[in-house]
């Protein structure tokens, strides 16, 4: 009977680690991240390493003064006057590293920029460095984001609606402002997702003996229209197809160049560098 009741005991106690063990097991997968982005700054040359990152948050790194015990970053955009007596400072409080202990020269620090910089704007950051004894070192830093509309090159399938076929294409995609990949679609405006596309068929158009259409040139025809970006790497498009077309009059040999309009979906190819990493 004793032995009957110790066992009782033991199954008792190992019944909650079996059912967390289940729990475990059966959990979702912890969600993909991508890393954030890194800006590296000399406080002495008052330079950034690269170019801002825009429409996402950053980091900014670089060795503080020595004795530093908090530092405050700050930063306003330059006007296109570069007029910097009235510059306006955010955030309102400063993004502030606090290390454990007064800095020393082996000691860098690392301050998260939470605000979103636009895209081609000249930037000025504000470092403040405060010390034991409450001085100050206050320095600045300029930067840019970028300033050159984006282009990128897609591939996708579309059905052209008067002549009934569909065909492959490669086109570029071009925005009229800087894009950053890495930054999400939620909340973008129209400038962050409609892009002119000039593109070619890569599967002919032309019907048996191009009888009645041929391809514009060769096996390609010629896309034109537009695209808008369902996520960072599909897209949704529609346009003009030119190709050329037979005259009705059979008298007549020489064809001229028509159009039809058509839809589309393609895939961004840059998505292929993410897929080979």
């Amino acid at each position: 009977m004793r032995l009957v009741w110790i066992a009782a005991v033991l199954l008792t106690g190992a019944a909650p680690s079996v059912a967390n063990t289940q729990n475990i097991d059966s959990a979702a997968p912890p969600a993909a991240t991508s890393p954030i982005a890194r800006v590296a700054v000399d406080l002495a040359a008052g330079a950034f390493d690269r170019v801002l990152p825009f429409d996402i948050p950053f980091f900014i790194t670089g060795r503080p003064p020595v004795g530093t015990t908090n530092l405050d970053v700050q930063f306003a955009a330059v006007p296109a006057s570069g007029d910097l007596s009235a510059l306006i400072w955010l955030p309102q409080g400063g993004a502030r590293w606090q290390p454990d202990a007064p800095s020393t020269a082996d000691d860098t620090f690392l301050v998260l920029v939470n605000a979103l910089l636009k895209p081609g704007h000249a930037y000025r950051v504000r470092f403040v460095a405060r010390g034991e004894r409450s001085e100050t070192v206050t320095k600045f830093a300029d930067g840019r984001t970028a300033w050159k509309n984006y282009a990128s090159v897609d591939a996708g399938v579309l059905f052209a609606g008067d002549i009934s076929i569909g065909a492959l294409y490669v086109g570029t995609n071009i925005y009229f402002r800087p894009i950053n990949k890495d930054a999400p679609l939620n909340g973008a405006g129209l400038s962050r997702r409609l892009a002119l596309t000039v593109g070619l068929t890569i599967s002919s158009i032309a019907d048996e003996n191009n009888r009645t259409r041929s391809d514009l040139f060769w096996h390609q025809s010629l896309v034109l229209g537009a695209g808008y970006r369902v996520t960072s790497s599909l897209r949704g498009g529609a346009g003009v197809l030119v190709f050329q077309q037979a005259d009705p009059n059979p008298l007549v040999t020489q064809k001229s160049a028509a159009a039809t309009w058509y839809a589309s979906f393609s895939l961004d190819l840059d998505i292929l560098r993410g897929v080979s990493r």
